[in-house]
């Protein structure tokens, strides 16, 4: 049966009305695609947080929209988002700009914001490829958000509604003490900033402290075992410790009747040996030489006497010399006036020396100095003030003393004042003639023959 006209016609229409409807469909998802549209297509390489972009997200220049994202395709670790830009707006935008991936709210979807470097270079064109912003600053970022949505989304909703609720009541009417408190807090940490060093100083310290005692550690707990060991051995002699401290108390009493019997000898005793010990401290250099002379001479003095012959007595040659003539009134009071210091004088053992009668001088002692044939030198060379008296070589000039009264002289003298004067200036800061006179005294006891340095 062959179809009628009419019926074809039918079929035709039909036909052509789906092919019309087919392209109107094509014709309006396209441009929903905006297919038709020119754009200029570039990439944006990015990292694992590009999967995030969705299809259509915006691409901002300060936050104008100049395109959007068309695709992405992951591909070794790396994601490449397919952007489209307008042409128009494309142009203003330098090929070596930067890409941030931001949300457009705290809970919205990301979009892709360009950063435009402070040197831009050509324009952008079709097919360039953008990286994205490496920045310490825009790292950061990303990792916060990152932690932070997975974090949101563990929050219950009402629970994180009904907390934002009652922050923002609690805020609400607060701000300017609130903008008050942030200047504040702003202010602390700039002045903790500054003392930052200071701190990472001392953190260092801390740790070479705290190594050092690590280092120490084994030797601390030995010392501690070691310790235990002794308080186990004090208290197993405990009642012969309590017997030593019974007899110590004793003991103790009865010195201290016998020092409070005798409190005023023992003072005069050690008064009137004062200037004896001080004279010994004096010559004290040469008391090595003195008796290495004594030790030397020991030999020879056996000689003498013939300790080791038969028939022992003195062998001697005596020679007569010149004689110091009478005594005479007002000329001849003995008196000690030599002002020589500690010295050491050579042995004579070689046959046909004598020992020279004036070494150093004729000893002034008042009486008449007879000449000699053998005198001896006039200078001799004297040691200096022992190790650790405190006491300058040339203290004898300073205050006016001679070298015989050096030491007795220069303890609790003027110039032991001055020196302590300058050092306790030095400490204090102030001038050395206002230091009080009883500072001096006090600190000189605890300061006298040690080293001082001023740095």
């Amino acid at each position: 049966m062959n179809p009628t006209p009419s019926t074809l016609k039918r079929r035709v229409l039909g036909l052509l009305f789906f092919v019309v409807l087919g392209l109107f469909l094509f014709v309006t998802i396209a441009m929903y695609n905006k297919t038709f549209k020119k754009v200029v297509e570039v990439d944006l390489v990015t990292d694992e947080v590009g999967n995030a972009l969705p299809m259509n997200a915006d691409v901002k220049v300060r936050g104008l929209i100049v395109g959007e994202v068309r695709g992405t395709s992951a591909e070794s670790g790396t994601v490449t988002a397919h952007l489209a830009l307008e042409p128009d707006k494309a142009g203003l935008i330098p090929a070596n700009a930067t890409a941030q991936l931001l949300p457009k709210t705290l809970f919205g979807e990301r979009y892709v914001s360009l950063i435009l470097p402070d040197r831009p270079a050509r324009p952008i064109q079709a097919g360039d490829t953008l990286m994205q912003d490496t920045s310490a600053e825009t790292v950061e970022l990303g990792e916060v958000l990152d932690g932070l949505l997975p974090l949101l989304e563990a929050i219950p909703p009402q629970d994180l509604a009904n907390t934002l609720g009652a922050l923002a009541q609690g805020l609400s009417g607060r701000g300017e003490t609130l903008g008050q408190t942030v200047d504040r807090l702003e202010q602390v940490f700039r002045e903790v900033n500054v003392e930052l060093p200071a701190v990472q100083e001392d953190l260092r310290g801390l740790a070479d402290f705290s190594q050092t005692y690590s280092d120490a550690a084994p030797d601390l707990i030995s010392a501690l075992d070691n310790l235990r060991t002794t308080g186990n051995t004090v208290v197993e002699q405990e009642n012969q410790l309590e017997t030593l401290l019974v007899t110590a108390t004793g003991a103790s009493s009865a010195t201290a009747g016998l020092l409070e019997q005798n409190a005023g000898s023992i003072i005069s005793i050690a008064a009137d040996s004062k200037q004896a010990l001080q004279l010994l401290a004096r010559y004290s250099p040469s008391y090595p030489c003195m008796l290495k002379g004594f030790a030397d001479a020991a030999p020879a003095a056996a000689g003498v006497l013939a300790a080791d012959d038969p028939f022992p007595g003195v062998r001697a040659s005596v020679q007569f010399v010149n004689p110091k003539g009478r005594y005479l009134p007002n000329q001849d009071e003995p008196r000690l006036l030599d002002v020589r210091g500690p010295t050491c004088y050579d042995n004579v053992t070689a046959p046909g020396r004598f020992f020279p009668q004036y070494p150093g001088g004729s000893i002034n002692d008042g009486s008449y100095q007879v000449p000699s044939r053998n005198p001896g030198p006039e200078t001799m060379s004297y040691f200096p003030a022992p190790e650790g008296s405190g006491v300058p070589d040339d203290v004898g000039e300073l205050i006016g003393t001679t070298p015989a009264t050096t030491q007795v002289s220069y303890t609790g003298s003027r110039a032991e004042q001055d020196a302590l004067g300058v050092v306790y200036a030095e400490a204090t800061g102030i001038a050395p003639e206002d230091v009080p006179t009883w500072t001096t005294r006090l600190g000189a006891p605890a300061l006298r023959g040690t080293e001082v340095s001023f740095r």
